[in-house]
């Protein structure tokens, strides 16, 4: 009897998640939200950034705003635009051509699938 109870509380430790350990919790950044009836579920909430607070006299923002936010995300934009890999002309019309070819090849099957179904149909129709 005494060596089933060892192998049930054996067994309950491995059920257990790791959530639960405080150190673990600790390792993940996870609280435990005090008070609250969670049933022992652990809430990361407590570790998002907060939210800043809106000038209360700006109601719909003015037009400089707008006009500051533009310039920004265009300098932005360029600083982005200096980092890409641009392709050589070769590349380029190398890229092109596979392109086009491709295009080409699908329009033509597509087609004479079209026209075949087409003539089946019209054959089963009378």
């Amino acid at each position: 009897m005494k060596k089933e109870t060892k192998k049930s509380a054996k067994s309950s430790k491995k059920v257990r998640s790791s959530a639960g350990d405080p150190k673990e919790r600790q390792k993940s950044g996870a609280k435990r939200t005090p008070g609250s009836k969670n049933n022992g579920k652990v809430s990361t909430t407590g570790n998002l950034p907060k939210k800043t607070s809106e000038k209360k006299g700006d109601s719909g923002g003015s037009i400089g705003h707008y006009i500051q936010m533009a310039g920004q995300f265009l300098r932005e934009s360029k600083i982005e635009l200096k980092k890409v890999k641009w392709p050589s002309r070769k590349e380029l019309m190398t890229m092109t051509a596979v392109v086009i070819v491709l295009t080409l090849f699908c329009a033509l099957y597509l087609g004479l699938v079209d026209f075949g179904l087409i003539k089946l149909i019209k054959n089963i129709v009378g």
